[in-house]
């Protein structure tokens, strides 16, 4: 007899979450009188286009596969993200059975692939045999080492100026391990926002729409861009324009790239781009401090200062 209960614990990690959110359906009728639906925007000069919002799911970053017959159960994970995901598994209980690899244990999915994790096979086929397993993720590859020497541009054209409005440990809302080290730099919606940092895009968000300072309404739904770089650091653009991004997952981007527009989703007091540097810390994803690099100077944003006007 065999039981198996799967337990799933999704990543509860700021700009990331699997609620629903929006993005808008167009529908209009062409020059041959066929009326479209459609998610993307008409080319060109297409009269009565009408746009509504609506709602859609967005997909889990990992997913799950168990195949094979009770007495070889085979599991994988599919990594739909554009960068490494860390999945920790370990037995709730288990009388038996034979894990390989044994549990508790950590694999890292590469991007974009689907990954073998886990075969689990009875001691003895004819005795009796149960157990129970769960598994959480994080973004990132938890045994990469961040270089702390490494400078990040700004994250747009440094002909304009814009101020910080809030920096490293920030009390308005920079004051959990994840966005600890994160910088506030206001400007208007519709900047172009530039990747700070050669990478491949992870994740994209690009669906949310409205703000305000309703943390349960609005702290989980700012669209944004994490980017994942060759030292295995996340940098992360947040707050974006609804419908702006354009770039795609597991795309390679070059610093100075213009990647999203600017905006004002999610929990924001008004328009402003939220950038940090994340990594993943023996499971827990956590903003580390950076430096800014521009007119051949590197140096820490500081709270009032004015970025840019090169």
């Amino acid at each position: 007899m065999r039981v198996a209960i799967c337990i799933l614990f999704t990543f509860a990690a700021a700009l990331a979450c699997t609620q629903a959110h929006a993005k808008h359906m167009y529908q209009y009728t062409d020059e041959h009188g066929i009326v479209h639906f459609t998610d993307v925007a008409p080319n060109g000069d297409v009269a009565n286009v009408k746009s509504t919002l609506v709602s859609t799911e967005r997909q889990p970053l990992v997913r799950l596969r168990e195949s094979g017959p009770d007495s070889d159960r085979s599991i994988s994970f599919i990594n739909s993200s554009g960068g490494p995901v860390s999945v920790a598994m370990e037995f709730q209980e288990a009388a038996n059975v034979i894990a390989d690899p044994a549990l508790p244990t950590i694999i890292v999915l590469a991007a974009q692939t689907e990954t073998h994790a886990l075969q689990i096979t009875p001691q003895n086929v004819k005795a009796g045999y149960r157990y129970r397993y769960s598994y959480r993720y994080m973004p990132g590859d938890y045994r990469a080492t961040a270089d702390a020497k490494s400078a990040y541009r700004l994250p747009f054209d440094a002909a304009h100026e814009f101020p910080v409005g809030q920096a490293f440990g920030g009390s308005f809302s920079h004051h959990d391990a994840q966005n600890r080290y994160a910088v506030d730099i206001g400007m208007p919606e519709g900047t172009p926002v530039q990747a700070a940092r050669d990478g491949v895009v992870m994740t994209v968000d690009n669906d949310f729409f409205g703000n305000g300072l309703d943390m349960a309404q609005y702290g989980d739904r700012a669209n944004n861009i994490r980017i994942v770089h060759a030292d295995g650091a996340m940098s992360v653009y947040a707050h974006l324009e609804l419908e702006s991004a354009r770039v795609h997952v597991g795309q390679h981007v070059r610093a100075g790239q213009v990647i999203a527009l600017s905006g004002d989703t999610g929990f924001t007091s008004g328009p402003h781009l939220h950038f940090c540097v994340q990594v993943n810390s023996d499971m827990q994803l956590v903003a580390v401090p950076f430096q800014f690099a521009a007119a051949g100077a590197t140096f820490t944003p500081v709270q009032g200062q004015m970025l840019g006007g090169d």
